[in-house]
């Protein structure tokens, strides 16, 4: 095994963002593996509250969210973890908190909690942001049109718990502020992204036009208040979408005329949410016949079996995290990492091959309030 090897970069919530002062976290890390399969800081680069951060596709090259700056920085990386900042930070919006870049590298797209901003970024051949960013013309909240209609899911079945919503009157609804949470890139070129404070999922599709690259396709509307956060990718054509306030998993699957619409929905957890729970991440587990969703408050990752076509979900089993507020969670060879936030740790899992349950507990790092792992790669 090489010693000096990376396997992830670390972002983090660093002291003083903000004036808030509550990070421990010392910017970018690059991770190893141990041989027990948990991880180890290899290097570092100082960046002020990098809680989100991904790799080019292709290049050397990683890219950070700085969060409560709103800026964007690239880094070029070294294969022993050090890591150099490369060109200018580019601003994009309040509380910046995803980045994604496309297949072809040739652009990345930044989602803004704070005031609801998708933006592209453009980039350079080497990888450099390239400047000219380009904020994306989002749409307004479904429920604050005034009606006295059923917004329609086409028939969905959900849990008792959730009731089909209505949206009233304009007069009834206190104004809510766009969440722009998450963004893919999807095979056939749209890209989906996520409006927590909406409702929304948006799907986009390209334009010639270099003033706006994507323009809205269509978009999808979830129950009122359940607050799409983050979503995943399955082979089988469908989309699941994990809900932060509902604790719920959504799917979603295109028509023959290509547009997506809701056609489940389940709880995220087996044993249900408790009191101030709120779910984070959604991944795909190896096998491709399990996801894994982590649940903040009552510190959970929950393991969901995927049956039929792959649009059944159901819920099978939750385990502790290993410490406290999992805000993210990466599978590795059959080895989940969870980045524990507010216990500061990485706690890492075998993954039991029969029912994709996390179990035994293989590593344990303390690397300050760590909010995503992100693959390196060669």
């Amino acid at each position: 095994m090489d010693d000096n090897a990376v396997a992830f970069w670390l972002g983090s919530y660093t002291p003083g963002a903000d004036g808030t002062g509550k990070g421990t976290g010392v910017g970018v890390r690059a991770l190893g593996r141990e041989e027990s399969g948990g991880l180890v800081p290899i290097a570092h680069v100082e960046s002020d509250s990098p809680s989100w951060v991904v790799q080019h596709l292709v290049l050397p090259v990683v890219y950070a969210a700085e969060e409560f700056s709103g800026f964007v920085v690239a880094f070029a990386a070294s294969h022993d973890g050090t890591l150099t900042r490369l060109g200018e930070p580019v601003p994009v919006g309040g509380i910046v908190c995803h980045l994604s870049v496309s297949a072809r590298g040739g652009a990345l797209i930044a989602s803004c909690y704070g005031d609801g901003r998708v933006v592209v970024l453009p980039l350079a051949p080497d990888g450099r942001l390239a400047g000219g960013t380009v904020e994306l013309e989002t749409t307004a909240d479904p429920y604050a049109v005034p009606t006295s209609a059923t917004l329609s899911r086409g028939g969905l079945l959900l849990p008792p718990s959730v009731t089909e919503p209505v949206a009233p009157a304009m007069t009834d609804v206190e104004p809510r502020q766009s969440r722009a949470h998450t963004s893919r890139w999807l095979a056939d070129g749209r890209v989906v992204t996520t409006d927590l404070g909406f409702d929304l999922v948006r799907f986009w599709r390209r334009s010639p036009s270099a003033s706006a690259p994507l323009v809205l396709d269509h978009e999808v509307t979830l129950p009122r208040g359940v607050g799409p956060r983050h979503l995943t990718w399955h082979e089988s054509g469908h989309l699941h979408v994990v809900t932060e306030y509902s604790i719920e998993v959504f799917t979603l699957r295109a028509g023959e005329d290509g547009r997506f619409s809701v056609i489940a929905g389940v709880e995220a957890t087996a044993d249900g949410a408790q009191d101030g729970d709120s779910a984070a991440e959604l991944t795909v587990v190896g096998s491709r016949e399990h996801l894994h969703a982590s649940v903040r408050g009552s510190n959970r990752i929950s393991t969901l079996q995927i049956r039929g076509d792959g649009s059944e979900l159901r819920a099978i089993g939750d385990v502790d995290s290993g410490g406290d507020h999992p805000r993210h969670h990466v599978e590795d060879g059959g080895v989940l990492h969870v980045a524990n936030q507010t216990s500061g740790t990485i706690d890492s899992f075998e993954i039991d091959e029969w029912t994709g349950i996390p179990a035994r507990r293989v590593g344990r790092v303390e690397v300050g309030s760590p909010t995503c792992l992100a693959p390196a790669r060669p």
